[in-house]
């Protein structure tokens, strides 16, 4: 690959380099497209919006990008940028044109002109006036212009006159049905339609939804956005302000809406087709709290009170469509049914009732699977990067576990990863093998058994709010683990790894959800190979932070937040992720205590030569997405994370500590490659063919990376994509020797590092950025990805001056020992 790279460069330097730019430039001035249309038809080569005497409306690019979407006709696009595409649409759809590249070009790559059409435009101008009427700008008034070009080209302007916008002043709900009224006027004051705020009909229909929601929450369970009368406005009153009038009718067909209650429920826990239900003689039938449970098959499959934790209705209380949506959402979350159906139906002697029939049909309680992986690893804790993963994982579950949901997930695994830049002098299969075993116990309610949220919740106490306790006793599943882990560097270490967790999984939403770890021990034992070895010996920051350690957390280990931002108007959307890790704060107060109540310095330690890991780690993601149109989008992200030891460690632990480079971070450096700070591993700079390349350690207990991605797709299921990384790694604490200049520093200092003086660069000088493009094969479920990146700015200066001072451009690559970083990967880097 390398060989191709210098070819293609020594083609660029020579004059066939020239030739191939100038007939790219011969193909865009050809690229004429006009010359195929027939005498009365016109090319649509430009688009825009105007607003005219809207200086006092806000947000006008929004209003402006709105009604951009609602045209009937757009100018084509380009392929890669500089081609039309409707040239290579119209350029092989000649009678002749019938072989596979002329249909790939004219269906793939090409794309139909866009003739100009005045009827089209008229239409959208007559929609953006209905758009900006809808939207409280009663006077509106939209007009389009064509501007013909040369070479039968045309733009097109529409310009908009919103004029003044109608400002709400009062609003006011009744209905000639008093217990509606009542309500409706417990509703008003979380009203959408404020006063003050521009009226919007948009607003208006939220609002009805939001009332009628409101009232099917308080027993109108019939009572849907159609039982509204036409919204009534005052403008007549003063100018440019609305008096706004909701009235809710009485239905049609009778004297008022029923407000109804919740009757009968019965429970067919294990319903099959063909079986008795709905009231005939069935082996079990118990009552709950005034709940029927059913059970046909003559023993109790799952135990009502579980159904009745995950059921909300309630015989005799106000129907509400909340608790019905809760109930059918969380007995199919629960997992163990294959269909859960709820059958509303009147009550054939009380026209104010509702009585229910829930059928739960069971899925299969056990299960086994198999599962076979290609992946590709940047593994934190291990020293090979760029690996290929081949795999196998054997699973088993039980969905119900102990007869009250309980699902137990258990997953064998076990895989070897490969090098696939492996050199001729070194023909060993395989770099890393993996070997692993996991097994997970779900309860499908949330279980304090610790008490923490009892004692940290409530009046006074502050540390927990009433709506996240709410939100954990509804929607939390307790969660308790066991793993066990082998995994074999070679050339390096390999180590087994056990744990254990209990703790919560929450999604409070579509978009957002947390895990938290409480109790939690880990063990892990490491075994060292004499190369890394070496490493350690030469390397105290290395040394201090390897070795058998135990994790121990009794009351808190970790806590992740993620949430998934919605698609805005202009298709933006914004990701979090924050992740909170600590362990060893309960050991550490306990060694204080031992220590203050003994007088003496006692250091806990699980065994001579182990330790106990203190340390407490943060991270944060943010993840930044623009998608203009269904080809073309931005992504970037911005992540800032550190760790920091306590207590009585010297070190962050290194399978917790942080690296930059590979196919998910800096892609113009291998995995462990960069940094920390102005340091250069010699490692790094040998090329991609030697072996001693791929042996790179470099960690940090700090990390800076922002990525911009440009994405674009090309054509079949190729996407295309630029993009610039910017980030290093650092250490907190200075190392006086090994790693010069690895600490994070806002300033400039002078110290003597390994026996000279060194003069360390801050922070911001310190800050790699690369640059590449890269080509992904999008076949849905798995993404393929390859980039090809170059180191633009190196984290060190090639020379460092006598006195300090270095020049910025020293920084900056030279090109003169040019090299591509080649970077596989699966799924997108961010």
């Amino acid at each position: 690959m390398n060989l191709m790279v210098d070819w293609l460069m020594d083609m660029v330097r020579s004059r066939i380099g020239y030739l191939v730019v100038a007939g790219l430039f011969a193909l865009l001035t050809s690229c004429n497209t006009t010359k195929y249309l027939t005498e009365d038809e016109e090319l649509l080569t430009k688009q825009e919006v105007q607003l005219l005497d809207a200086k006092k409306i806000p947000n006008k690019g929004d209003l402006i990008y709105e009604l951009g979407t609602l045209t009937k006709q757009s100018p084509n696009e380009n392929f890669l940028f500089l081609f039309p595409r409707e040239h290579f649409f119209l350029a092989n759809s000649k009678p002749k044109d019938t072989t596979g590249i002329d249909r790939f070009l004219r269906n793939t790559i090409g794309q139909p002109p866009t003739i100009y059409s005045d009827s089209l435009s008229s239409a959208t101008a007559t929609a953006m006036q209905s758009y900006l009427q809808y939207h409280g700008f009663f006077d509106a008034e939209v007009y389009h212009e064509a501007d013909a070009y040369r070479n039968k080209k045309i733009g097109l302007t529409y310009y908009a006159k919103p004029g003044r916008r109608t400002i709400i002043n009062n609003v006011n709900f009744s209905s000639s049905l008093s217990d509606l009224d009542s309500l409706l006027q417990e509703a008003a004051p979380g009203t959408l339609l404020e006063k003050g705020k521009p009226l919007d009909l948009n607003v208006y229909d939220q609002e009805k939804e939001r009332i009628s929601r409101y009232l099917r929450n308080r027993g109108y369970a019939f009572l849907y956005n159609t039982a509204f009368d036409q919204l009534e406005v005052d403008t007549f009153q003063q100018t440019g302000l609305a008096d706004l009038y909701l009235k809710i009718l009485p239905p049609r067909n009778a004297e008022k809406h029923v407000r109804y209650r919740v009757g009968r429920i019965d429970v067919y826990a294990d319903y099959q087709l063909g079986l008795p239900e709905n009231g005939r003689a069935v082996p079990i039938d118990t009552i709950v709290d005034g709940v029927h449970f059913n059970y046909q098959r003559g023993r109790i499959s799952v135990e009502p009170g579980t159904l009745l934790d995950n059921l909300f209705l309630r015989p005799g209380e106000y129907y509400s469509k909340a608790d019905f949506d809760k109930s059918n959402r969380e007995l199919g979350g629960l997992g163990i049914f294959r269909f859960v159906r709820i059958n509303q139906l009147r009550d054939t002697t009380d026209e104010s009732v509702l009585n229910y029939v829930i059928q739960l049909t069971p899925n299969f309680k056990m299960e086994l699977g198999a599962s076979f992986d290609v992946s590709y690893t940047n593994r934190r804790a291990t020293g090979a990067p760029n690996l290929i993963g081949l795999g196998v994982s054997p699973s088993f579950r039980n969905r119900n576990l102990f007869g009250g949901a309980e699902l137990l997930v258990t997953t064998l695994r076990a895989g070897i990863e490969v090098n696939p830049e492996v050199s001729p002098n070194d023909n060993r299969f395989f770099n890393t093998v993996d070997i692993g075993a996991n097994s997970n116990i779900f309860l499908p309610r949330f279980r304090d058994y610790l008490g923490l949220y009892k004692l940290t919740h409530g009046k006074g106490k502050g540390l927990i709010s009433d709506r996240f306790y709410t939100a954990m006793t509804d929607q939390a599943t307790t969660r308790f683990s066991l793993g066990a882990e082998y995994l074999l560097i070679r050339d390096y270490y390999a180590y087994t790894q056990l744990n254990s967790r209990y703790g919560y999984n929450m999604n409070i939403s579509s978009t957002t959800s947390y895990s938290i770890d409480h109790a939690a021990v880990d063990l892990l034992i490491p075994r060292t190979e004499p190369l890394w070895d070496t490493i350690l010996l030469n390397n105290p920051f290395l040394q201090r932070s390897f070795g058998e350690q135990y994790f121990v957390s009794g009351l808190f280990r970790g806590l992740e937040y993620r949430r998934e931002g919605r698609t805005g108007l202009r298709g933006e959307r914004v990701n979090f992720l924050i992740n909170l890790e600590t362990s060893g704060a309960e050991i550490y107060a306990a060694n204080q205590l031992y220590n203050a109540i003994s007088n003496n310095n006692t250091v806990f330690r699980p065994r001579e030569g182990a330790t106990y890991a203190q340390y407490i780690s943060g991270r944060f993601d943010i993840r930044f997405f623009q998608q203009y149109d269904e080809r073309n989008s931005l992504a970037s992200r911005f992540l800032f994370a550190i760790a920091r030891p306590f207590g009585n460690s010297e070190a962050v632990p290194y399978v917790k500590q942080f690296a930059a480079g590979g196919a998910n971070s800096m892609r113009a450096w291998d995995l462990r490659g960069l940094g920390p700070g102005g340091f250069v591993d010699s490692l790094s700079l040998l090329r991609r063919g030697d072996r001693a390349n791929r042996l790179l350690y470099q960690t940090g207990d700090l990390q800076l990376e922002f990525n911009l991605e440009y994405r674009y797709k090309l054509f079949w299921q190729l996407r295309g994509a630029f993009f610039v990384d910017i980030g290093n790694v650092w250490t907190v604490q200075r190392e006086e020797s090994g790693r010069c200049g690895s600490q994070f520093r806002f300033g400039k200092t002078s110290y003597t590092c390994d026996g000279v003086e060194f003069h360390h660069q801050p922070f911001y000088r310190q800050l790699a950025i690369g640059g590449g493009t890269g080509i992904r094969i999008d076949l849905s479920y798995f993404i393929f990805r390859l980039d090809a990146a170059i180191p633009l700015r190196y984290n060190y200066p090639s020379e460092r001056p006598e006195g300090g001072s270095i020049p910025e451009k020293l920084y900056w690559n030279d090109f003169n020992d040019f090299r591509i970083n080649w970077q596989l990967g699966l799924g997108y880097p961010f």
